[in-house]
Order: structure tokens, then sequence, then C-alpha cells
């Protein structure tokens, strides 16, 4: 009886054990790469079916200036509101044209359908690429990278691109960064390692060499969102003489708003917080006019 005790604590400890080293270290060893990333696809395709609305401070450079700006998440799609420009506020004129245009947002119904048609364009297109990327590439493990796995990928000769997006996605190669806790995807940096025809090049191709770099944080427990995306292709297209696709952005200060957020109240809520900053500028600068008074003032005496 007593022996009988002793097994049965032996084999509780075993299986916290067991369960223990299986939270910690995911089922990587029972996976192999391509199974681990078609469960990671997976994952982030689930997340896109539920709503999780974030406002964000994001700095874009583009033409040798860096935009500041703030960014709310709608159901409708994401707006912005300019911030600074170059570390500085932003001048008379630029402050004009960004009120005009989130004035044309809000007033505007076709403006507004244009939003959400391309917000969801772009929705579907994401969609179709996760669904593919683990027939479209050769996954290699390269073992770990801190607390992340890192998979080596390259195209597969054998997966045939359907469509412009996948072809481009296709001629990609690099590495990736999973996080196994949750299997999501971290980060991911590729090289255009050919160029690309479209239309067996008459309606357009892509520059060999063109590269994409994407980093992804995690804000709450299956809720990621990307903090760093930088592409830089380059090449032609039939009804342009040169197509380019630079993004360089970082997202942070991240701030969860309301998942039934639309434009109309995402708008209310920037020029609530433009009043609110406007108020403040003009105490301040009250405040400042009456400190430079009362020096003079006490100068003369």
């Amino acid at each position: 009886m007593k022996m009988l005790q002793t097994l049965r604590r032996h084999c509780r400890l075993l299986a916290l054990v067991a369960f223990w080293v299986q939270s910690v270290f995911p089922l990587l060893a029972a996976q192999n790469p391509k199974d681990l990333m078609t469960d990671v696809c997976n994952n982030e395709l689930q997340q896109r079916k539920h709503i999780a609305l974030w406002a964000s401070q994001v700095e874009r450079r583009t033409a040798g200036h860096v935009y500041r700006e703030e960014e709310i998440e709608t159901v409708d799609g994401p707006i912005h509101r300019l911030l600074l420009v170059d570390s500085r506020e932003p001048s008379l004129s630029e402050r004009e044209r960004d009120d005009d245009r989130l004035r044309d947002l809000r007033e505007n119904p076709q403006t507004q359908s244009k939003l959400k048609k391309d917000r969801e364009a772009e929705e579907q297109k994401l969609d179709n690429l996760l669904r593919v990327i683990p027939d479209a590439f050769l996954f290699e493990d390269q073992g770990k990278q801190g607390d992340l796995e890192k998979l080596k990928f390259r195209p597969n000769p054998a997966y045939k691109p359907a469509t412009y997006e996948e072809a481009a996605l296709h001629a990609i190669s690099g590495t990736l960064l999973i996080d196994l806790r949750e299997q999501r995807l971290a980060q991911v940096s590729g090289t255009l390692a050919r160029p690309v025809n479209f239309g067996y090049g008459l309606v357009g191709h892509l520059n060999q060499g063109g590269v994409i770099e994407v980093v992804r944080i995690g804000l709450s427990p299956g809720v990621w969102r990307t903090s760093l995306l930088r592409i830089d292709f380059d090449g032609r297209f039939a009804l342009f003489k040169k197509v380019s696709r630079h993004l360089d952005e970082t997202h942070s200060d991240f701030e969860p708003v309301p998942p039934d957020t639309n434009l109309q109240r995402a708008l209310e809520r920037i020029v609530r917080k433009s009043a609110i900053i406007s108020s403040l500028f003009r105490y301040a600068l009250a405040h400042l006019v009456y400190l430079i008074v009362f020096l003079q003032i006490s100068t003369r005496s």
C-alpha cells in the first residue's frame, strides 16, 4: 500500500513536469517547420476574424521627411491625424491640408466608401496570402534566437502562383522569427531573390533585390500588431512608366479603442483631442506672455 502511494505521488509529479514542459516549450519537437508555419498562419487568420481595434502613434519616413501621425483603426478602415513634421509642429499650410483631408473624409460619402472598399480589398488579399504561405515556400529550421524559433524560407518550385500578389510573394527568400508560446509571427526579413514578371513581362515586372521587413509585437494574449514595416520594391507596369512601393513606418504607444468604433466616432475623438491640445497650448502661451510681462516690470523696478 505504501509503495502504491509513493508511485502515485511520483506519477502526479511526472504529470506536472510534463504539463509544465508542454506549456513552456510548445509542440515544436512534434512539428516539422511546415506544420509549425501552417499553425502560425491559421492563428493569424483566426485573430483576424475577431475585431480588435487600436490607436497608435505612427512615424512615416518618406521623401527625406519624417511624419508623425495618430492612427485610429476603425471598422471602416484606419484614419490618420498629422501631429509633427520632422519633429516640429505642422506649418499652417500643412495643417490646412490635413484638415481638408479629414473634412472630406467626414463629409464625402464617396471618400468614406473608398476607404472601406480599400480596407476590405487589402484584408482579403492578406487573408489569401496567409492561406498559401505554407505551400508557397520551403522552410528550414534554424534553431532558437532567444525565446523565438528561427525559420529560413525560400520559394517552393512546385507551387504555381495564382495572382500577381502571390507571384510577388513567391519570389521572396529570407527568415522568419516565430513566438512559440503563442505560435505567432514575430518578424519577417526577406529579399526579392529574382525578378518577377506579370503576364510574361507584358503587364509589368518587379526588379530583383527588393526588400521587406516586418516586426510584430504581442499587445495582449492572442493579439499582435505590426510595430515596424519596411518595403522597398521597384519595377514597371504597363499603365505606368515606373512602379515603386516604398514604405518605412513604425507604430508605438498602442491603445485599445472600442471594437465598434466607426469612422465618425474616430473623427470625433480626433476633434476632441485636437481641441484639448489647442486649449493647453493657448493656456501655456498666455502664461508665458504673463511671465514675460512680469519679468519686464520687475526689471524696470
